[in-house]
């Protein structure tokens, strides 16, 4: 019986590995508490239609269909446990529980929101704590200065408490939430951080040009803005003639079920004469980007004597932006022609705002912010701000 339970999983579950599948069945049946979808992509990394599909598949031994209630049926509780084995969807990891205690204890008295208008997606404390660890492994936790460009996920802080011998943190924000918490944190706790609101698209202040030695950042997921934070990253990192290299900490998320973008990310690499000293898959985790299972790959790129800035301009660099570099596969865009649609919907906000809105719960697709605009001839524009995407509507009752 077991077999054949586990040989009719693996055939609806072609895209997943046997290992990740018993790593699932196993979190199913050891799970403290109740068990969430959020939680089970949080917990593998993986995007939420493969967990989606995972979960349909084995809908008749969950007690619910409900995905906020995730439970295994009294009944093959016994079978599931010989299937299932404990399996890492982490390749590796780094753990500091004084400093993540701390960390947790600082960031709880700040009340930060992700925005979407900056994408971002705010890391758990324990990936926070775990990017600055990663500076131990690459032997720069003895670093003169350390810049992060964007930090939302408060990593400056972690970096700080972790390695106090570090006397140089700069952070360039955006955000002006952001540059006033961690400007608030580097005050309240006396810790070395410098915040200076900064926007990437303009380039980098001459006085901090060639001056750090290893830099930190989880850009925004499309080709422009990945190659304008590399670029503006390179910037800041001192000049050498040998082979020592200055380090670039890159985070980039991204579905398995989309290689090619991987494959796009050499390339720019690449091109920047970076050299790619490692990589971890699944590295951080994040509250939210459930498209991307919640979970981005960490790059460990090293500077060679031909790597050279390129002083790049993009002004569109937001996964909601149009983009300049059209052709880059980054972002999955789907476009639906409706047509001969009844007059009466075009006379109705509300109708198409409902209809958009029981869609999106029929495919659990969470909405957090709508803009109308409304155009001559009784045109709209409708926006959905998503909480991992974005949804645009537009009608033209006369086409």
């Amino acid at each position: 019986m077991e077999n054949r339970i586990l040989s009719k999983i693996k055939s609806d579950n072609v895209n997943l590995k046997e290992s990740e599948i018993r790593g699932i069945l196993y979190i199913l049946l050891n799970f403290k508490g109740t068990l969430n979808l959020g939680e089970l992509i949080l917990k593998t990394g993986l995007p939420k239609t493969t967990v989606m599909e995972f979960l349909d598949s084995i809908k008749n031994y969950l007690k619910t269909s409900d995905v906020n209630k995730i439970q295994v049926k009294e009944e093959y509780k016994e079978v599931f446990s010989t299937l299932a084995k404990k399996y890492s969807f982490r390749f590796c990891r780094f753990t500091d529980k004084d400093t993540e205690k701390r960390f947790k204890s600082i960031q709880k008295e700040y009340n930060l929101s992700p925005k979407r208008e900056f994408d971002q997606f705010f890391a758990t404390p324990k990936t926070s704590v775990q990017k600055a660890l990663v500076l131990e492994h690459i032997g720069m936790h003895f670093a003169e200065s350390v810049a992060l460009i964007g930090d939302d996920d408060l990593v400056s802080v972690a970096i700080a408490l972790k390695y106090p011998k570090i006397k140089n943190i700069t952070v360039l924000e955006i955000d002006e939430d952001l540059v006033k918490a961690i400007q608030s944190i580097a005050e309240k706790y006396k810790l070395p951080i410098k915040v200076i609101k900064y926007d990437i698209r303009n380039e980098i202040p001459t006085f901090l040009y060639r001056k750090f030695d290893v830099v930190l950042t989880d850009p925004p997921y499309t080709s422009a803005g990945i190659e304008l934070f590399l670029d503006r990253s390179i910037s800041l990192l001192k000049p050498h003639t040998d082979f020592s290299g200055k380090y670039i900490l890159l985070n980039y998320g991204n579905s398995f079920k989309s290689l090619q973008k991987f494959i796009e990310i050499q390339r720019i690499i690449n091109n920047y004469h970076l050299f790619l000293e490692d990589s971890v898959y699944k590295f951080n985790r994040y509250f939210g980007a459930q498209s991307i299972g919640s979970a981005s790959t960490l790059y460990v790129l090293k500077t060679t004597p031909n790597t050279r800035p390129k002083e790049i301009k993009y002004q569109h660099i937001y996964t909601y932006e149009v983009m300049e570099k059209e052709n880059f596969p980054y972002i999955a865009q789907y476009v639906f022609k409706l047509l001969k649609v009844p007059d009466e919907v075009f006379k109705s906000v509300n109708f198409i705002d409902k209809a958009t809105r029981a869609f999106c719960k029929e495919h659990k697709i969470k909405i957090k912010d709508l803009k109308i605009t409304k155009f001559d001839k009784n045109a709209y524009t409708f926006t959905y701000i998503l909480e991992s995407s974005n949804l645009v509507l537009h009608t033209w009752a006369d086409f």
